[in-house]
């Protein structure tokens, strides 16, 4: 399981890898080994030598042949795993950078090893799934508009996003919200707004999340948390603006951004599409009321459990975060078992153990 930006990068791909390959790591006749270009990896992980995507080195080469630096990091970090790759001559390489795959299926091709190549389709990429064996939907949205496409339906799997969560509620208490909030420096008191992602405007739409805040009569205080990009400046500029003393920003740890969702009000996902929207099925395991635009992915997440609506529409988010604030937590028992009981590892790393071993058998044993 290589993940360029594992120890290094906060997206739902890198915890991903982390929490799959622990679910998988007791099954039987399965040996997980994963490979990260970060420096902050955990025991068991695999440091490989590359040049990360928020380096200048990156940078700089990206703008010399005409790519992006995460297309450089991907490379490089294909180069360096190479020797691991001959080395340890894996039945089953799974991968989530798309641009990875594409050179171990060039190198597959012309090295005659004999791996195959499972795609985890977490960002939902429109391009042809061409240069792997097996493509992973996370959600039904993505199969269906793959299968429009014209990709072939015995290559498509349709297995979610597992998420480490407990099988029992914990509710948390006010001390413990309280302790939080101080912890990450916002008011102690009054509604606290929670959204997380990439602190970008083009994506995660950041600034229109800003944009609804500011124009709440409640006036609640708004906690931005993620990893930055070239857009966060432009999300700073804004929530100065419009929130000036009532928004901070921060990149934390996956941990604190669990405590930042359950010491919240309410939380909302600004993103108009997702690959699965790994925030927005965390919050609602903690029990907090959510507020996301309204698709397949994010009902077949939520049920009627998350608060869902056309985002695009002047004043719709402000006015569905009004009413996340007014819902309260009365339904935070039933939310934890809608989550747990179809997305949790608990119930799905069987799957995941079936899905390796058809993803890793040869072609021709059928």
């Amino acid at each position: 399981m290589p993940c360029t930006g594992l120890g290094s990068v906060a997206r739902g791909f890198e915890t991903f890898t982390r929490e799959c390959a622990a679910a998988l790591r007791d099954a039987p006749g399965i040996d997980v080994r994963v490979f990260g270009g970060g420096p902050r990896l955990q025991p068991g992980e695999h440091r490989v030598r590359c040049l990360r995507r928020s380096g200048k080195a990156a940078a700089l080469l990206g703008r010399a042949v005409n790519r992006d630096p995460y297309f450089v990091e991907q490379a490089t970090f294909f180069a360096g795993w190479l020797p691991a790759v001959a080395a340890g001559a894996p039945d089953l390489v799974y991968f989530a950078d798309l641009n990875l795959g594409n050179a171990l299926w060039h190198w597959r091709r012309v090295s005659r090893m004999r791996y195959r190549l499972l795609y985890y389709n977490g960002g939902a990429t429109t391009q042809p799934f061409t240069r792997c064996d097996l493509v992973q939907q996370v959600s039904p949205e993505h199969l269906d508009a793959a299968l429009a496409r014209g990709e072939a339906r015995e290559r498509m799997v349709w297995l979610p996003h597992g998420l480490a969560i407990a099988s029992a509620f914990s509710a948390p208490t006010e001390v413990e919200r309280a302790t939080t909030r101080a912890a990450l420096g916002v008011p102690v008191a009054g509604p606290l707004v929670v959204s997380v992602g990439a602190l970008d405007v083009t994506l995660k739409r950041m600034d229109a999340v800003i944009e609804a805040v500011a124009a709440m009569p409640e006036r609640p205080y708004l906690l931005l948390l993620g990893a930055e990009t070239v857009e966060t400046p432009r999300v700073r500029a804004r929530a100065e603006a419009l929130l000036p003393g009532r928004c901070a920003i921060a990149t934390v740890a996956r941990p604190i951004v669990i405590a930042a969702c359950r010491a919240a009000d309410a939380f909302v996902l600004g993103s108009l599409g997702e690959g699965f929207g790994l925030a927005l099925a965390e919050a609602l395991a903690e029990g907090v009321p959510c507020v996301a635009h309204d698709t397949v992915t994010a009902a077949y997440l939520g049920g009627n459990h998350a608060i869902l609506a056309d985002l695009r529409e002047p004043g719709v988010l402000s006015g569905a975060l009004s009413s996340a604030l007014a819902r309260g937590r009365e339904s935070a028992v039933a939310q934890h078992a809608w989550v747990y009981e179809r997305f949790s590892w608990d119930v799905l790393a069987p799957s995941y153990v079936d899905l390796m071993r058809r993803a890793a058998a040869p072609v021709n044993a059928g």
